[in-house]
């Protein structure tokens, strides 16, 4: 069972939407832990009051499979909360082949105070999105849409901000 403390949904949109920097910078390149790359970096609301956890995964088999999220770790010793998941098609997450579910596209994930009171994860409940279609594109909206600084993420999202023809298959080389 989670120890969240209960949580409106204004509160998880505030936190959103938080003026965020970063505390603990991701390392340069991806690295590489059995099928997935990943990312993991430290964000702090601007006022120091609230702390976040960061990450970046990516199927390396297929790299359409990848997740970019935010975690809150609240200070009072309650569980951390998943506020957003960016994600790329996975599919048979459900076991259910229905093409119109979510887990099909490019979906978001967003916590709600519903799901917290009816004990799912937080994040459980999804949206089919156009703003992303690879990893990249991902991260330029996770950044964007949590409100990381724009100064720090062009310190330490450089590559990854860049866009490339060949965004799907840099990691293969």
């Amino acid at each position: 069972m989670f120890n969240f403390y209960q949580m409106t949904d204004p509160e998880i949109q505030r936190l959103l939407k938080l003026p965020k920097q970063v505390s603990d910078p991701p390392t340069k390149n991806w690295r590489t832990e059995e099928l997935h790359r990943r990312k993991d970096f430290g964000l702090v609301s601007k006022d120091g009051e609230s702390r976040f956890r960061a990450f970046a995964r990516q199927h390396v088999r297929f790299p359409e499979n990848f997740s970019v999220g935010l975690e809150y770790e609240p200070d009072d010793g309650s569980d951390s909360v998943i506020l957003l998941r960016c994600n790329g098609p996975h599919g048979d997450f459900n076991r259910a082949v229905d093409p119109t579910h979510p887990h099909y596209h490019s979906h978001i994930h967003t916590a709600s105070a519903e799901a917290i009171e009816a004990g799912e994860r937080a994040e459980s409940r999804a949206a089919i999105t156009c703003e992303f279609s690879n990893v990249k594109e991902a991260i330029r909206f996770f950044l964007n849409a949590v409100a990381v600084d724009a100064n720090d993420q062009a310190r330490f999202f450089e590559d990854d901000l860049r866009a490339t023809l060949f965004d799907q298959m840099e990691f293969e080389s």
